[in-house]
């Protein structure tokens, strides 16, 4: 008897990430490809299609059954409908796409969407950083801030689907503009452009031309040899991000705060600068107890998470 298989999709920008796992979540296959976000809707779902092929191909190979599909994009989703509720800032032509139907259509496999953040958090739950604790909230830190939140063991996604937008808690009433439409969230002030921006704020002189090869690794790498525009950088983003924290903590009272992105792998000095600045600001009996830990699963986690939440749903509907 062949043994059960899920497919697993984690839609970025840039790339489509995909993986055939097993229902636990342990990869086992995963590659990636370019997602084409710029171009038309149809043209990324050939991209997801020729994934799922593959996945196929290999279950077929190493005898797996595949059960379901499950799939982490941008964007707000209808969870019951696996469809997505407006648009995408990074995949133009996304908007309100219909990704259920057309995987049913194609493959007729169940099939399970969700915001990629959410997917991301489940998989922090289920097998790591997070495991075991049925309060958690997570963080991405990149291009943008991405967010989810776990109560009770359940993933919260609010009335239309629309919540744990973390990124975009306002941490200054009158400030940046955002491209949420507001003003002020904390997106604009300590996800990875915000870092550049604000660091080349402090080194580059109203004559100088920007430095366009600045990125985050560079500043923490100069911050690490004592350059005192990169260390002040680095300690505004986690003030701004320990303000924010702290409403978060204040609001949930979570057992764990899991943080991940490529901005997060800066290391226990970072998240430590963090947790300062959130116990500095929020209200004792929330801190009780409360853990701030790095994500253990990388670059791994949109497919790991995916696969977790095709598995858990097409359980449930058996």
């Amino acid at each position: 008897m062949a043994s059960e298989g899920i497919i697993g999709l984690d839609l970025g920008g840039t790339f489509l990430k995909y993986a055939l796992g097993t229902p636990e979540g342990e990869l086992l296959y995963k590659s990636k490809k370019p997602s084409h976000g710029k171009e038309s809707r149809d043209v990324i779902f050939n991209v997801i299609f020729q994934a799922i092929d593959e996945c196929l191909a290999q279950a077929s190979k190493q005898k797996i059954e595949v059960a379901a599909v499950g799939c982490g994009t941008p964007g707000a989703v209808d969870f019951d409908r696996g469809k997505l509720r407006g648009n995408t800032p990074n995949l133009a032509d996304w908007g309100n796409a219909d990704i259920r139907t057309r995987i049913v259509k194609r493959y007729n496999l169940p099939t399970w969407v969700d915001n990629d953040a959410n997917v991301m958090t489940l998989a922090e739950s289920h097998c790591g950083a997070a495991a075991g604790y049925k309060t958690v909230i997570a963080l991405t830190l990149g291009t943008g801030i991405g967010g989810g939140i776990m109560i009770d063991s359940q993933i919260y996604r609010g009335t239309h689907y629309a919540g744990a937008e973390l990124g975009h808690i306002t941490i200054q009433h009158d400030g940046r503009q955002c491209n949420c439409g507001g003003r002020g969230c904390i997106e604009q002030y300590a996800s990875a452009p915000a870092m550049v921006r604000h660091y080349m704020e402090k080194t580059a002189s109203a004559t100088q031309v920007a430095d366009t090869t600045i990125n985050t690794e560079i500043i923490f790498a100069r911050a690490a040899q004592g350059e005192t525009a990169a260390i002040k950088t680095i300690d505004e983003t986690c003030a701004y991000l320990g303000a924010a924290l702290a409403s978060i903590v204040n609001i949930f009272n979570p057992e764990i705060i899991v943080i991940g992105g490529g901005v997060a792998e800066a290391g226990e000095d970072f998240l430590g600068k963090i947790y300062n600045e959130l116990k500095s600001r929020a209200m004792e009996p929330a801190l009780r107890d409360l853990k701030l830990v790095p994500a253990t699963l990388g670059n791994d986690a949109g497919m790991v998470g995916a696969i977790i939440l095709a598995a858990t749903m097409n359980s449930k509907d058996r």
